[in-house]
């Protein structure tokens, strides 16, 4: 029976993050949960997205994403239940049509053709199911969310237990001349680790991808070293992930560094979440703890966590000497300048920091640039992607308007 993943309104709590991406290609841990399917090796059948990442989540994935029909039965699951959470062969064997939902989410289902309708129509709006609109038997699992994200602190809340899951192996290849403590076990697949680096597993492994270079540094566990990464000297890693390509130094802890984003120089990054082809300047830091130790509150809301960092959307660069407040989020391809205080809106110059005022960065200077940064990594931009760009200026324009960012030149 077919399986398909869908995205619920929860996207919106997930913003900025899930501005260029769906909730099931935001990293949880090492994987996104699009990735967790592949890797028990039930890859979705199809997917539904919201319509302006329908192109670019076909182009990232190479399956039908939001199909004009859907022949034959289907299971659709949300795109935030890790496949875990599910006995999908024991779905399969339900001869009706059924929705589980948790609270206002809907959690998994099979539909009639109606029904489907209603649901895709509702995700490609980015809009909320309204559950009780479903003509279909409901069964209500106060638990069938556990593990789902609702928040951008969920995700930082469950990145340790997340990576020493995707971490786990049987197969142990200490690199040689390396310094390995701990029984948690390091698998170098086709990795450069080089003398002088000191790898502690003790408590959680630490997986090296194929062509990664691994200067004299320091690695906690459970840690993942992307594909193509390089963890230059006297870097301090824990608990974190590094993508493919990624060009890492300094201090880096509990926190996601998402594909292709450089951090090549020194600076702290704590307990956050950094998307894909974002750039931090020299001395660039986040804070993750306030002088107070009270609980950070992300937008107002409190999170009931001591230590959160920030949040920071594709394509983001940050300026020399960059500092962000803890529980700040950074739109798309904005560019920080100075001390960062409060969110700001994507597409955004703000140099509130070093007394300049804000001004809203260019679309094609934009597109520029990120063709520039792709062609660094040999990389060109798709029309699929450069389409994303442009329309997600658009939807967050409302956003610079409410910020006061101005339409103008930046100057400092």
């Amino acid at each position: 029976m077919p399986v398909a993943l869908f995205e619920d309104h929860h996207w919106k709590n997930l913003s900025p993050l899930t501005l260029t991406r769906t909730t099931f290609d935001v990293k949880l841990g090492a994987r996104t949960i699009f990735e967790e399917y592949e890797h028990t090796g039930r890859r979705p059948d199809f997917l539904l997205s919201r319509k302006h990442l329908e192109k670019i989540t076909k182009e990232r994935h190479g399956c039908e994403v939001n199909p004009s029909s859907h022949d034959g039965d289907t299971i659709f699951i949300n795109g935030l239940v890790h496949p875990s959470a599910l006995d999908i062969a024991r779905l399969e064997k339900v001869s009706h049509t059924f929705a589980i939902t948790s609270g206002n989410r809907l959690v998994v289902a099979r539909l009639s053709k109606k029904n489907v309708e209603y649901l895709a129509k509702c995700v490609r709006a980015g809009a909320q199911v309204n559950i009780k609109k479903m003509q279909v038997e409901k069964a209500t699992d106060a638990r069938a969310a556990d593990g789902m994200p609702a928040d951008l602190w969920d995700i930082i809340k469950v990145l340790e237990n997340s990576l020493a899951l995707q971490t786990a192996s049987d197969r142990s290849s200490d690199p040689p001349g390396a310094r390995v403590t701990g029984a948690a076990g390091v698998v170098a697949a086709g990795a450069e680790v080089e003398e002088g680096a000191v790898l502690d597993a003790r408590n959680g492994g630490i997986y090296i991808g194929p062509g990664a270079q691994v200067a004299p540094c320091r690695i906690t566990g459970p840690a993942y070293i992307g594909a193509g990464a390089q963890v230059r000297q006297f870097s301090t890693i824990e608990s974190s992930y590094i993508g493919a390509s990624c060009k890492v130094t300094g201090e880096i802890a509990h926190s996601i560094i998402s594909d292709y984003t450089n951090k090549a120089h020194a600076g702290f990054v704590g307990h956050s979440y950094v998307g894909e082809w974002v750039n931090l300047g020299a001395m660039t830091t986040t804070s993750d703890l306030k002088m107070t130790y009270g609980k950070v509150k992300v937008a107002g809301t409190d999170t009931g966590l001591d230590n959160v960092g920030v949040f920071i959307a594709d394509m983001a660069k940050t300026s020399i000497g960059t500092l962000v407040y803890s529980g700040t989020k950074i739109g798309v391809s904005a560019h920080l300048h100075g001390l960062v205080t409060k969110d700001v809106p994507s597409f955004s110059i703000w140099g509130a920091g070093i007394g300049a005022k804000s001004a809203e960065l260019e679309l094609s200077s934009a597109i520029e640039t990120q063709k520039k940064m792709m062609s660094r990594r040999g990389q060109a931009m798709s029309k699929a992607y450069e389409k994303m760009i442009k329309n997600v200026f658009l939807m967050t324009a409302a956003d610079r308007k409410k910020a006061g960012v101005r339409k103008a030149k930046f100057s400092v």
